[in-house]
């Protein structure tokens, strides 16, 4: 895998993370864009390139800078070897978790919700 590849797929897993966060699916995120949910499966993927245009239009769609895509990367990051799927990519069911407690007031049953998933996190 080359470094644009390697970018490619690196911005597909925040594009995954970002539309996981608004909870849209594939195919919602593909009606706000006007392209066939393939297309976005296949930038998830890291399949296909996106293009400048494109990536602004994603961020708008999800409400992210365009800079959220390259936030944090170096050179080291998107060189050949570099592993993004097992190392910083954070599993759906997280992602949803995060922004269902996000959803939440802030008070007491926020807070006890908070302290029960640190709880069993620190039980496993």
């Amino acid at each position: 895998m080359g470094v644009t590849s390697n970018l490619d797929a690196e911005i597909g897993r925040r594009l995954r993370q970002a539309r996981l966060a608004e909870n849209l699916t594939q195919d919602g995120l593909a009606q706000r864009l006007g392209i066939s949910f393939q297309q976005v499966q296949k930038y998830e993927n890291g399949t296909n390139r996106v293009s400048s245009s494109r990536l602004w239009a994603i961020g708008n769609a999800l409400g992210v800078p365009v800079t959220y895509f390259f936030e944090g990367l170096d050179q080291t990051d998107i060189s050949p070897g570099a592993d993004f799927d097992d190392e910083n990519s954070l599993p759906d069911r997280t992602i949803r978790v995060a922004r269902m407690l996000n959803e939440m007031p802030d008070g007491d049953v926020k807070d006890r919700v908070f302290g029960l998933i640190k709880a069993f996190s620190k039980a496993s």
